[in-house]
C-alpha cells in the first residue's frame, strides 16, 4: 500500500479534514484512544475487541504523527495567510485608517 494511501486511512479512523492544526490532532487521536482503551471497555466478552480497536488506532496514530513530525511544513506567504483572521487582512490591506472602519479615532 502506497504512503497516500495510508495516511489517508489513517486520517479516516480519526476523522481528520484535509487541513488540521497539530493541537486538533492530538485532541482527536487522544479522545477515541482513551475511548477504546481495553481498561475502558466494562463487558468480559468484548475485551478482545477493545483491544483489537486499541491496537488499530495505536497503528494509524503511529502513521499520523510520522507524518506530522518528518514531513516538511510550508512558512510560504501563501500558505500562512490562508490562515489569516478577517481583522489581520483588514490591518494589513488598510492599516489604521479611520475612514475604512477602525474604531480608534485619531488624537485632536
Amino acid at each position: 500500500m502506497g504512503k497516500y494511501k495510508q495516511i489517508r486511512e489513517a486520517m479516516n479512523i480519526f476523522d481528520l479534514d484535509e487541513y488540521e492544526t497539530i493541537a486538533d490532532i492530538k485532541r482527536k487521536i487522544n479522545s477515541l484512544i482513551k475511548k477504546w482503551h481495553p481498561d475502558k471497555c466494562t463487558e468480559k466478552k468484548k475485551e478482545d475487541l477493545y483491544t483489537a480497536k486499541s491496537i488499530s488506532l495505536i497503528e494509524a496514530k503511529k502513521i499520523i504523527m510520522d507524518y506530522c513530525e518528518n514531513y516538511k511544513i510550508s512558512f510560504k506567504q501563501n500558505e500562512i495567510d490562508k490562515y489569516e483572521k478577517p481583522e489581520e487582512f483588514w490591518e494589513r490591506r488598510f492599516g489604521k485608517d479611520t475612514h475604512w472602519g477602525n474604531t480608534v479615532k485619531p488624537d485632536k
